[in-house]
């Protein structure tokens, strides 16, 4: 389903510049007024793991960098490729990797990358004192994660914890970036800006709560005062990013007050929620800057997560339920729509960080689940329906960036339910959750689910399979080995249509090894697997 929605960005920019603070009518695109990278003498060649990058290439991938990542994080100081690999040999090569996401020259190089961060990144942390490369580094990591990684053994939370600690550690957050009472010992070397103390800061603590909701644990303490930190990024930092870290702030007490709840009453009232959705609609003018197609879609997550927990509330509590699963129908979909819209216009998805990906993911499983329940919305068609899911479904291969990597399998996942979902029963509740998961509740729900679903209608074809071949005989022998039939008998399968194909196996060619590894079951909780 296409949106109607226009976007009012422009130029292939996905965030405005600070200096449209006083004019957020009409928001200017970021343009760089100068070349991102500005050198006197050639960059030096570099080797990694056999693998020689000339000078050229390697000044190519800063300037990619530098053009498509950089302005989701704008942290990085080190902008001269040969100073960053003096500074941190680990930083120089996780940009190249970021660059080497979608702009690969040589897929040997790729490879040697993934091998050799794999273990650089991690050997990061073994040291006494991070310095603010060593953090950059880890941010950056968190942001784009190796596209290796599953949805339960994904590094960022303990990245990011190393990270927020070292921060705390050198007193970035208190704004200043030669603080003496924190700048001592190991660390007394350690001085930077205080541009750099605060922007290092803000999207320590960003990272920190998306990491923290897309993993769904409780969130770190993040409500310090912050007045210094934004007074020093204000006149520099897009106005949408400003936007980002203030929701963040506010997500962050939410999940603490949620987890708070849940473990004294597991769940949350419906009053609860209500409560804490009133308090996100006084917000919102205050932390919009700049209206534009990127802080409305940084508002609709926010809006998300606090609706989700509607999905948390207990039974007995859920006195406008129907009316709420409806509402948080229209935020999915209108996060879809503006996610759509930005990626026409400024590639939001190509270039797509964790918590841009994570967002869609949540929204298209709250979407597909509530479209296969009894509480599917009664104007959404079929057909509809179906343009809804191929959109869902589109979009998150638009984020993936290497085969098998954790958007393409999502969107694997989410794809074979929704193919074979005519041969599967409507649940009668829209979407669960998983509460002390928190801000990962409800898509570990879903997504487990979806599994399941599967899994169940797979044994009772399975199961009608065997009783056909009893009586049926099938010739000539290839069609034995290449045909599965169908039995639609209501008393072989009780979750069959009534009008699938009965020489058909719906359930040909799924890659039952992939699904298992993401998301598996052990008795009567689930457990959530992954490779190693």
């Amino acid at each position: 389903m296409q949106s109607n929605h226009t976007p009012s960005t422009t130029n292939g920019a996905v965030f405005t510049t600070s200096s449209n603070l006083q004019s957020p009518q009409q928001p200017q695109p970021f343009v760089p007024s100068a070349p991102l990278l500005e050198k006197t003498e050639a960059t030096k060649p570099r080797i990694i793991n056999g693998q020689l990058v000339s000078g050229q290439d390697i000044d190519w991938y800063f300037e990619k960098y530098l053009q498509c990542f950089h302005p989701y994080l704008p942290i990085l100081r080190k902008k001269d490729p040969d100073l960053c690999f003096e500074t941190s040999p680990a930083l120089f090569w996780t940009i190249i990797f970021i660059s080497c996401r979608r702009y690969a020259k040589d897929q040997l190089l790729v490879t040697a990358l993934l091998n050799s961060l794999n273990h650089d990144i991690w050997r990061l942390l073994q040291a006494v004192v991070l310095d603010l490369e060593s953090i950059h580094a880890l941010l950056i990591i968190c942001s784009w994660p190796l596209p290796t990684i599953r949805f339960v053994t994904d590094p960022s939370p303990t990245y990011i914890g190393s990270a927020l600690n070292a921060c705390m550690l050198l007193g970035l957050h208190t704004g200043r970036g030669s603080h003496p009472s924190f700048l001592i010992g190991g660390r007394q070397h350690m001085a930077c800006t205080d541009y750099e103390a605060s922007v290092t800061w803000i999207f320590c603590c960003i990272l920190a709560q998306r990491v923290s909701t897309a993993n769904g644990y409780p969130p770190p303490f993040l409500q310090h005062n912050d007045t210094k930190c934004k007074d020093n990024v204000k006149d520099t930092l897009a106005p949408e990013l400003v936007t980002l870290f203030e929701l963040q702030k506010f997500s962050n007490r939410l999940h603490t007050a949620m987890a708070a709840q849940i473990s004294s009453n597991n769940g949350v009232s419906d009053s609860v929620v209500r409560t804490w959705e009133d308090e996100l609609e006084l917000l919102k003018p205050i932390v919009t800057h700049v209206e534009t197609d990127c802080s409305r879609f940084i508002i609709l997550i926010a809006q998300l997560e606090v609706q989700a927990y509607y999905f948390v509330s207990p039974p007995d509590q859920r006195s406008n339920f129907t009316h709420n699963v409806l509402r948080i129908y229209n935020t999915s979909q209108n996060l879809i729509n503006i996610v759509h819209a930005l990626e026409s216009t400024s590639k939001l998805l190509t270039h797509n960080t964790q918590w841009i990906y994570r967002a869609l993911i949540d929204a298209g499983c709250i979407l597909l689940s509530i479209l296969h329940s009894n509480a599917s919305p009664q104007h959404i068609s079929e057909s509809d329906a179906d343009a809804i899911a191929e959109q869902v479904i589109s979009l998150l291969r638009t984020c993936s960036v290497r085969e098998n990597d954790l958007p393409k399998r999502a969107s694997i996942i989410l794809e074979t339910f929704w193919s074979v979902r005519s041969v599967l029963p409507k649940w009668d509740i829209p979407v669960g959750a998983y509460p002390d998961r928190l801000g990962a509740a409800t898509s570990y729900w879903c997504l487990t689910r979806f599994k399941h679903a599967l899994q169940e209608a797979k044994k009772s074809t399975d199961s009608a399979q065997r009783g056909l071949d009893v009586f049926i005989t099938r010739t000539p022998l290839e069609n034995i080995n290449n045909q599965n039939s169908v039995s639609t008998d209501a008393n072989a399968s009780t979750v069959q249509d009534e009008n699938v194909d009965n020489t058909v196996d719906p359930f040909q060619g799924i890659d039952w090894s992939m699904i298992l590894d993401d998301f598996g079951w052990i008795g009567e909780g689930p457990v959530f697997l992954g490779p190693a």
